[in-house]
Parts: C-alpha cells; sequence; structure tokens
C-alpha cells in the first residue's frame, strides 16, 4: 500500500527536480554551481529511489554508430544559430556582469563549462529520455516541462519575445531526441547529440564573454 501511495508522488516530483534546484540555488541564492550541482543532485536521489531504473548501458547502447553523428552534427547549429543571433536576442552588454551575479567567473567559468558539457548531457539523457522516457510518438507533458525548467533561468535575460520560441524549440528537441532513440534502440545518439549542443551553446557564450 505505501509504495502504490509513493508512486504517483514520485511521478509528479521527478520531472520538477529542475525547478526545485533553479528556484533554490539560481533564483534564491544565485549560485550556477548549486544550481547545477543540486539539480544532478535531484535527479540521482529520485533514480535511486525508483525500483523501475533503467540501466546505465542504454546511455551508451546504438543499433546505428552513424545516426550519433548526423545527430550531433545537427546539434552543431545550436551554436551557431546562438552566434548569429545573439546581437537580436536582448542580452546583457556584457555578459559578463551576468555571469559574475551567479558567481562563475576566473577558474570557476572555466571548470563549469568542463563539467556542464560533458556531464550534464549523460546525466539529463539518462533521466529524461531514459527513466522519465516514453515511447510515445506525440509530443508528451515531460518534453514540455524539459523545455520549461530553461525559460526559467532566461526570463529576464533574453528579449520576452524569444521565450516561446526557445520553448518550442526545446519542446521539438525533447521529442525529437525520444523518436530518435526508440529508432535506434539506445539513447548514444540523444547524449552524443545533447552534448554536442550543450557544447557549442556554452562555448559560443564563452566566447562573447572574453570579446
Amino acid at each position: 500500500m505505501a509504495n502504490m501511495k509513493a508512486l504517483p508522488l514520485r511521478k509528479i516530483i521527478s520531472p520538477l527536480i529542475p525547478y526545485i534546484a533553479i528556484g533554490i540555488g539560481f533564483l534564491i541564492f544565485h549560485r550556477a554551481w548549486l544550481t547545477v550541482l543540486g539539480y544532478h543532485a535531484g535527479m540521482i536521489a529520485v533514480v535511486l529511489s525508483s525500483n523501475t531504473r533503467p540501466g546505465l548501458k542504454g546511455v551508451f547502447k546504438g543499433n546505428h554508430f552513424w545516426i550519433p553523428f548526423i545527430t550531433a552534427f545537427a546539434c552543431v547549429c545550436s551554436g551557431v544559430l546562438l552566434y548569429l543571433f545573439w546581437p537580436y536576442l536582448a542580452l546583457p552588454p556584457d555578459i559578463n556582469v551576468f555571469l559574475r551575479s551567479i558567481n562563475l567567473s576566473g577558474g570557476s567559468w572555466l571548470v563549469f563549462i568542463v563539467y556542464f558539457s560533458l556531464v550534464n548531457p549523460f546525466m539529463e539523457e539518462y533521466y529524461w529520455r531514459g527513466y522519465l522516457g516514453s515511447d510515445k510518438k506525440g509530443i508528451t507533458i515531460n518534453d514540455m516541462l524539459f523545455s520549461g525548467y530553461h525559460l526559467v533561468i532566461l526570463a529576464g535575460l533574453i528579449a520576452n519575445s524569444w521565450l516561446l520560441v526557445i520553448f518550442c524549440g526545446l519542446t521539438l528537441a525533447a521529442w525529437a531526441w525520444r523518436q530518435i532513440d526508440r529508432l535506434n534502440g539506445g539513447l548514444l545518439a540523444s547524449v552524443v547529440s545533447h552534448l554536442t549542443a550543450d557544447t557549442a551553446i556554452v562555448l559560443t557564450i564563452f566566447y562573447f564573454s572574453v570579446n
């Protein structure tokens, strides 16, 4: 009986982990590291408390080796698009002011780039497309919740007119990653492409922070 009562609660809380981490780490304490590490710790806690967690082997599994290369190449475009549209996003004139406000500067910023680029994609794909994954062919609520938490960070940082565009783009990306993984028989394609996307985006931000 206890397990039956806990299951719906876990289903409700699981996709809200990033919102909780952002609310505490970003909105209250204004610390990037606290936000990301809290997010990752929350995902680990949820997965470890579940009896139905997927195996880690799925992160490195794919039936077609060429699919990750295609998806990775496509996701490089995220960094290219950010670079091209940077002047139109109404971002702060000096992005370093924002970075310092969330305690990212100097060595901390460089270590964050490496950690975020290499660790976050594995964590998110295992969690969102693995643990919270679905075989449904249509867009799911979790696709939208994955997209939505990014807006909590971006709101007030970029022009409001772009928030809907980003929400639709990330929702579509979450949906596409699920479909690609379903067709490829594992999470490898989404992990590799997510890693490429995160790396391209964070390196673009780094470029503008030093120029």
